[in-house]
């Protein structure tokens, strides 16, 4: 019996790590195998325990089916009028239809001014289609994208929703064509159903050819579901599980057999009904050509469903470990460390920062946890830029806020992205850490004020607690740095996959910049390096070279030297 228990718990534990690497996506993009596998392997036991309590397992079996045999037929009778009853609902929904108040010849008029509706609706999707093939956006690498095709793919995604729920919108008005009377209207009855139809068609249509162009791009997928101006969240995985979804699936098949009943009473011009047949059959040949699209979409569905059980209990543990510190002691760097070094800054240059004996320091990968963007004060500004009119214009709730100081009477000079999101610091609070790496990018002081206008454009945005670059309404700290300089100089970083999210973390960004500043690349140039002696609790000034390798350096504390 013990036995049989351990086999249990090995099954759960199984199962747990498959949910766990489903949810999690390590090994990308591989992790659906590796959780298939785990689930397979769960099986392994459930059979050992079957194999061996089968005898009571049988005894069991016999007693079940002794029990329900007498039942089965009204088993099965209840089974068949469940199908029927939910066939029946999506079919033919009990609701009063809108077109029931209509007399003959006002619901005459109005499926006239609808079919026209249709055809605006049909033209306007088409367009919307046609412009992503030709700018081919859609198909892109999301971390090659400018912040002006950004803000082009956000426009037409949009202008794409908008249009799909005019459809909704007409496809509800006559999901009640069946209560028009076919027996004493029938080219009425047929007309309403021909336009809720074909505007399923021309909908589900259009969402295929989008899906087949996105091609399982998963960063593009989850630009496309972020939450925009007018907008709700996930609207590309509602349009992929739209595909799919048994109620539409059953839908626009039981439409394809009712259509060819009445469309001898369609009294449409003949141009419309022949374009609609040519989607029609142009839909179903697409389908036909990707059948992988109810694997893949239901799957997307599942681990979609995974993630947003497991993200609450990833934000909370970031968020307790954000709280942790196992020590006591002060950080290493002082403020009168930060006035000695401070000359030596200009506004746009990097700050790579660690703070030891932080619980976070775990989940972050390398020596360098935290990265933030020096902007320097009003006065450095001025003196830097010359005319900072244009931050004040475009952004004045920034620039007030820099004419204040900080709680201790320090000016604000740094924005940088920290639990809870995108915030201004003073450079003594923001720098107050163990280990400080200054590097400039070598631009020019226009580039460098357009560098800030971007980070400035992520002003009090939350900040990301799934570390996803592919995103722009949420942000981590080396991402605020990376897509302040990224639209001014692609060449600078480059974001890699972690576990199925595009990242950039402070580390690899430190490592770039030591490969370049190794091979005399000019892209950056080293200021500082404020080192730390761990054991001993002091700071050391380091040198270009000891830079370059701290990337390599081990992350944990105990270790360093």
């Amino acid at each position: 019996m013990l036995k049989n228990k351990r086999l249990l718990w090995i099954t759960l534990a199984l199962l747990i790590a498959a949910f766990t690497v489903l949810c999690s996506k390590v090994g990308y993009p591989h992790h659906r195998v590796w959780a298939f596998l785990m689930f397979a392997l769960s099986l392994i036991p459930v059979a050992l325990s079957y194999y061996f309590n089968r005898r009571i397992l049988r005894l069991g079996r016999k007693i079940v089916k002794k029990k329900t045999r007498p039942v089965l037929p009204y088993i099965v009778v209840a089974v068949i009028l469940v199908i029927a009853v939910y066939v029946a609902q999506i079919l033919a929904p009990v609701k009063e239809s809108p077109l029931l108040r209509m007399a003959p010849g006002e619901l005459r008029a109005e499926v006239q001014a609808d079919i026209t509706q249709y055809t605006v609706l049909r033209g306007a999707i088409d367009n919307l289609v046609n412009r992503f093939q030709q700018n081919a956006l859609l198909k892109r690498d999301v971390a090659a994208l400018t912040a002006e095709e950004r803000k082009l793919l956000r426009l037409l995604w949009r202008e794409g929703f908008v249009l799909f729920i005019e459809c909704d919108m007409l496809k509800e008005k006559y999901s009640g064509f069946y209560q028009v009377d076919y027996a004493t209207q029938p080219a009425l009855h047929a007309d309403a159903f021909f336009l809720a139809y074909a505007t399923y068609l021309t909908q589900y249509r259009a969402c295929l050819t989008l899906q087949r162009m996105v091609n399982s791009n998963k960063f593009m997928e989850t630009l496309l579901n972020e939450a925009a101006a007018g907008m709700p969240e996930k609207t590309y995985s509602v349009m992929k599980q739209l595909l799919v979804h048994p109620d539409i699936t059953l839908r626009v098949n039981a439409g394809t057999i009712y259509y060819e009943l009445v469309k001898s009473e369609l009294t449409f011009d003949p141009e419309v009904i022949h374009d609609f047949e040519n989607r029609r059959r142009d839909f179903f040949s697409t389908l036909a050509r990707n059948p992988h699209i109810y694997i893949e979409n239901p799957l997307d569905m599942l681990e979609e469903a995974a993630f947003k059980a497991w993200f609450p209990l990833q934000k909370h543990v970031a968020l307790q470990m954000s709280n942790i510190r196992t020590t006591s002691r002060d950080h290493l760097i002082t403020p009168e460390m930060i006035a000695a070094s401070r000359s030596k800054l200009q506004p746009g240059d990097i700050l790579l920062q660690r703070r030891n004996w932080y619980m976070t320091n775990i989940g972050i990968p390398g020596f360098w946890p935290h990265a933030a963007l020096y902007i320097g004060t009003l006065e450095e500004m001025r003196s830097f830029f010359g005319d900072i009119a244009l931050i004040k214009a475009r952004y004045p709730e920034i620039y007030e806020e820099l004419q204040s100081p900080d709680s201790q009477g320090y000016p604000m000079a740094v924005i940088e992205a920290i639990k809870p999101g995108v915030i201004l610091q003073s450079l003594e609070k923001s720098a107050h850490c163990d280990y400080l790496a200054v590097i400039r990018p070598n631009l020019t002081p226009e580039q460098k004020l357009q560098v800030l206008l971007n980070a400035f454009a992520h002003y009090q945005k939350p900040y990301d607690l799934n570390f996803d670059f592919a995103t722009d309404n949420q942000l981590v700290c080396s991402e605020l740095v990376y897509k302040a300089y990224n639209p001014v100089d692609p060449k600078l970083f480059s974001p890699e996959i972690v576990n199925g999210r595009l990242l950039l973390p402070p580390n690899l960004m430190a490592e770039q910049i030591a490969g370049a500043l190794k091979q005399g690349d000019a892209r950056f140039s080293f200021v500082m390096f404020l080192d730390a002696i761990e054991k001993q609790e002091r700071i050391v000034e380091g040198t270009v070279e000891d830079f370059m390798q701290s990337w390599s350096r081990p992350k944990w504390d105990i270790m360093q030297r």
